[in-house]
């Protein structure tokens, strides 16, 4: 499943990160692709919104490299929820490591 979030984030980003897991959920989807390359105004709202989706299933989040150094807590926090997610600059290295293939 690939979900784009897009615009401004007016501190909602759990809210958002829970339609994505319970849409997922609905569908049994196990694989997420996430892309907030257009979603501003958003610190601090990346964990929550990305942990709210990881609950065993393995995540990939795309997002600017300007934001590449949230991610590592995130990582770490979603391997305590049993899942796995992973930062990427680009979806197709995303995909690949979904899909298993080494980027």
């Amino acid at each position: 499943m690939r979900a784009s979030v897009r615009g401004r984030s007016p501190r909602n980003g759990a809210a958002i990160g829970r339609d994505i897991a319970a849409e997922a959920e609905r569908a049994s989807i196990e694989h997420l692709l996430i892309d907030l390359r257009g979603l501003r105004d958003r610190l601090g709202e990346i964990g929550s919104l990305v942990l709210a989706t990881c609950r065993d299933r393995r995540v990939a989040v795309v997002d600017g490299d300007e934001n590449s150094l949230f991610y590592p807590l995130s990582e770490w926090a979603a391997r305590r929820k049993n899942a796995q997610l992973r930062y990427f600059p680009d979806a197709r290295s995303a995909l690949a490591w979904l899909s298993g293939d080494r980027p």
